[in-house]
């Protein structure tokens, strides 16, 4: 009977949990109006602001668990695992407890003078409750046993596969894409690096269905990358590589951090991975390609709090980088990488007694409410001084080249 009864609390707490993690899994990300500008929605795609909060105060983006929203393969695995883990344990840690209630007030004192039990066991139950937890462990550990192997070692078939180095520091993550298999027998070679920009830590980029293979490092201490959702954490080492992969399902927002005590800042040293659609990654990979070219033009079109924007600096800046090419991709990553920069720079402290509105031009004494705007008008000085130097350039590269082929709505 009590054996039944735990069985019964196992099943109801099963029926209760997963139908309402099931539904949240399903939740889908708030859909981008069509009139959105490309140029924006491609910064909230590729560099969300993983501290944003809507009107409640509530994080918009929420950190996943691979238990409640597995968001890979590896992570569907694990949750299976757990979950039969935890249905095959739950009623050796139910059953005693019921036991114990049963014989604290079955047997307790009535105050009638009857004596207690002599006896000091029985060798048969002791050998069969020692038995049964072995052969559940057992049990347990044939599945487990080939989970953790196959988080090992990836896949043999390499088609569709990609590399991404992982290099840990105090306290921040480099990334940089190695390339990735187009058919059975090419790889594509693309050695593109991603890390920290103005101090704020820029997201991996991942294509949905795409294997990824983490080649992991360190370049000081001890550090783990850590994220939930896709069921992986492995340590990054110095002086050695270690190895994880996965396959992200699921597109959207993945948040994790450094999962080993590596120094005062590891608290803040976080992970952010975005899942996007292959073709969005094939044009996120475009755009970084062209990102250090714009660097140039980033630093005359925001200059140092205080100063006026150089005219002559900022129009030799964008004659240089079209001198380059004057592509529609090529003209399009500038203006991409610019609008990028500054939502990364809004999450920025600004320097000390400086307001954050002169960071980005604003008069004096103007408030947060002012920012959008500075921003809108020197992104508008770029573009208009972009159609003044493709026009003047011929008419092989008009203005309206001023979008990327696939960008458009």
């Amino acid at each position: 009977m009590l054996l039944r009864l735990s069985f019964a609390c196992v099943v109801a707490l099963l029926l209760w949990v997963v139908p309402a993690n099931a539904l949240e899994s399903k939740a889908q990300p708030p859909v981008v109006s069509a009139a959105v500008d490309p140029i924006d929605r491609d910064v909230e795609l590729f560099n969300p602001n993983i501290y944003a909060v809507d009107a409640s105060g509530n994080p918009i983006h929420v950190t996943k668990s691979a238990f409640l929203d597995p968001a890979s393969e590896i992570a569907r695995e694990v949750t299976w695992v757990t979950w039969f883990s935890a249905l095959v344990f739950m009623p050796f840690l139910v059953l005693p407890l019921l036991l114990l209630l049963y014989v604290i007030f079955k047997f307790r004192d009535h105050g009638d003078g009857r004596k207690p039990a002599t006896f000091t066991g029985n060798h048969t139950l002791e050998i069969v409750w020692t038995i049964i937890p072995c052969i559940a462990l057992v049990v347990v550990s044939i599945p487990t046993w080939f989970v953790l192997d196959r988080m090992e070692a990836p896949p043999v078939d390499k088609k569709d596969r990609m590399t991404v180095r992982v290099t840990g520091k105090q306290f921040a993550w480099d990334y940089k894409y190695m390339g990735y298999y187009k058919d059975d027998k090419a790889e594509e070679k693309q050695e593109l690096a991603i890390g920290q920009f103005l101090g704020i830590q820029e997201p991996m980029v991942l294509a949905k269905g795409r294997t990824v293979e983490l080649h992991m490092t360190s370049d000081d201490v001890n550090h783990a990358w850590w994220i939930p959702a896709f069921g992986v954490k492995k340590d990054c080492i110095k002086g050695r590589f270690t190895y994880a992969w996965f396959t992200p399902e699921i597109t959207g927002v993945y948040k994790g951090q450094c999962a080993e005590l590596c120094g005062d800042g590891h608290g803040i040293m976080i992970i952010t991975a975005r899942v996007v659609e292959k073709p969005e990654f094939a044009r996120f990979i475009e755009l970084l390609r062209l990102k250090d070219d714009t660097l140039k033009v980033w630093s005359t079109i925001q200059p140092p709090p205080g100063t006026e924007i150089d005219e002559k600096a900022l129009r030799d800046a964008v004659t240089a980088y079209l001198a380059k090419g004057r592509s529609p991709e090529r003209l399009y990553a500038l203006r991409y990488w610019i609008a990028s920069n500054y939502s990364t720079l809004q999450r920025v402290p600004p320097p000390k007694g400086v307001p954050l509105a002169e960071v980005f031009g604003a008069a004096k004494g103007s408030g947060p409410d002012q920012i959008p705007q500075a921003i809108a008008i020197r992104r508008a000085k770029l573009d208009a001084l972009l159609k003044e130097l493709v026009a003047d350039a011929g008419p092989e590269a008009t203005p309206s080249s001023l979008a990327i082929a696939g960008a458009q709505p």
